[in-house]
């Protein structure tokens, strides 16, 4: 008998402290649902007012593009809502721009939007129906008009005849290695395919020589142009034929 009395005893003391557990249980399950209805209110109260409203955007890397040009049509300005924003999308749409190499965007706590860019190069310049354009690393074109300071504006040479967008992508490639000092030098670069010849470049120099040189590699070779230039006499102009090895040919007097 005294067994039994020793358990219900028992029972009769534990049965205050499971009350209290359940009690405390209970509260925290309350204290669970209140923390998530206040901050549910609190979400609804940021998105329905000024506080998610995108301060300012601060957009870093410009050298030769204006900022409207970046921003215009991404929905990135301070009426947007700062969690809305979905950098993804963004930098896919300013990195389709022409002239647009690299976009990062961050967004921080303080309601503030970072755009960082990089642009692509500019190589050299060509005329596009009529318009004249800047011709960037990647082969695209970017109106020179829409470039407001003309001090912008990179030396580089003027293509012809490049009508098909490969020729012009590998052009571009290939001036992008070339060194800023020696495209400076370039006044003119054009695709040469004449009949029973390989297709080259003709390459029309600031100081009035001209460069032929096979459409491959063109950097490796027009990279050697200054040592070319020293050993040419004094006074004299021709061409400079860059295939492999290289050798001068001076242009014809014109008879008087």
């Amino acid at each position: 008998m005294e067994p039994r009395q020793n358990t219900v005893r028992s029972l009769e003391d534990r049965i205050p402290y499971m009350k209290r557990q359940r009690q405390k249980k209970a509260n925290r399950r309350l204290l669970s649902v209140l923390l998530l209805f206040g901050l549910l209110i609190a979400l609804v109260v940021y998105m329905q007012t000024s506080m998610s409203d995108v301060k300012e955007v601060r957009v870093n890397g410009l050298y030769w593009l204006d900022q409207s040009y970046v921003l215009d049509g991404t929905g990135l300005d301070e009426k947007a809502k700062i969690v809305s924003i979905s950098p993804k999308r963004i930098v896919s749409e300013m990195e389709a721009r022409a002239g647009i190499k690299n976009v990062e965007i961050d967004r921080s706590w303080y309601n503030v939007v970072t755009v960082d860019v990089t642009e692509e190069k500019m190589i050299a310049y060509a005329k596009s129906e009529e318009t004249d354009v800047v011709v960037l690393a990647d082969g695209t074109l970017h109106p020179t008009g829409t470039i407001t300071d003309p001090n912008k504006l990179k030396d580089g040479p003027i293509l012809r005849k490049f009508e098909d967008q490969a020729d012009l992508e590998r052009i571009a490639s290939e001036l992008e290695s070339v060194d800023d000092a020696t495209r400076a030098r370039m006044s003119e670069v054009v695709l040469s395919r004449k009949k029973g010849e390989p297709t080259r470049y003709e390459i029309f120099m600031n100081d009035g020589n001209t460069i032929l040189t096979p459409t491959l590699k063109l950097s490796q070779t027009v990279s050697k142009y200054g040592d070319i230039y020293e050993n040419i006499p004094k006074g004299q102009r021709g061409t400079v034929v860059m295939d492999g090895g290289y050798y001068f040919v001076p242009y014809e007097k014109k008879k008087e």
